[in-house]
């Protein structure tokens, strides 16, 4: 009788452990949802400066209700509009790895039509381990402010419109734009805006990204400055006198 009760008593510790470890994952569960939440319904609906460095100014915006955040960059650069404009739409692959960090590849699906001054561009990026590479398709379409001569380059996904690579999670949401404006200086200020969905947990994109997209215009006047970019014009776009 000894013998049974004293077998019986590993037994009993393993159910009290175990028991321990479900009622611990459970308030762990708890605790979870409950800063999720919280952290979904927070937010001011402001922009507010989180980045001022090297000329470039970073914002963020945490709106209630979504649990990512927009991102805005502004700085200045010595440029034309006609320069910047054909700038984005380069499909060198070269270019775009010496630019910007991560990328793969980019070519181009649509090319540009000067009727609705809209074009069609698949891009490639490798992020860090351990996510898989990412595709965006996405249509760019860029329209022209007749009084300011302000350029707003907008970029959209388009998930559906080519059949889907194995190779990599093609981002379904995403409505970023590149803004332009001339101002009386002979500068024109550069205004970044992000609204994407890459498919990641929230709290790495609203911590990472920032400081991205401080990496990718910190360089942008070098970009800027390329030869090529110098001696296209296009009809539709007209610089400010």
């Amino acid at each position: 009788m000894t013998e049974e009760k004293t077998g019986s008593k590993p037994g009993r510790r393993v159910v009290r452990i175990f028991k321990g470890l479900a009622v611990g994952m459970l308030v762990l569960l708890v605790i979870v949802n409950i800063v999720h939440f919280t952290w979904k319904n927070s937010g001011s609906g402001r922009w507010e400066q989180v980045i001022d460095k090297d000329g470039v100014k970073i914002y963020t915006l945490k709106s209630p209700g979504s649990v990512l955040k927009r991102v805005r960059g502004v700085t200045h650069v010595k440029t034309t509009l006609n320069a910047a404009v054909e700038s984005m739409m380069q499909t060198s692959s070269k270019d775009c790895q010496s630019w910007f960090p991560g990328c793969q590849s980019v070519q181009t699906v649509k090319p540009w039509n000067p009727q609705d001054l809209t074009y069609v561009q698949l891009y490639r990026l490798n992020p860090k381990f351990p996510f898989s590479g990412r595709e965006f398709l996405l249509k760019g379409k860029v329209t022209q402010d007749p009084q300011t001569k302000a350029v707003l380059i907008e970029f959209m996904a388009m998930p559906d419109e080519l059949a889907l690579n194995s190779c990599c999670f093609r981002v379904a949401h995403m409505h970023n734009s590149w803004r332009f404006t001339p101002q009386a200086n002979g500068l024109v200020e550069v205004e970044n805006r992000m609204n994407v969905d890459l498919g990641i947990p929230y709290f790495l994109f609203n911590r990472y990204t920032p400081g991205s997209l401080f990496r990718l215009l910190a360089p942008l006047q070098k970009y800027l400055d390329n030869d090529r970019w110098q001696h296209t014009k296009y009809d539709l776009i007209k610089e400010k006198a």
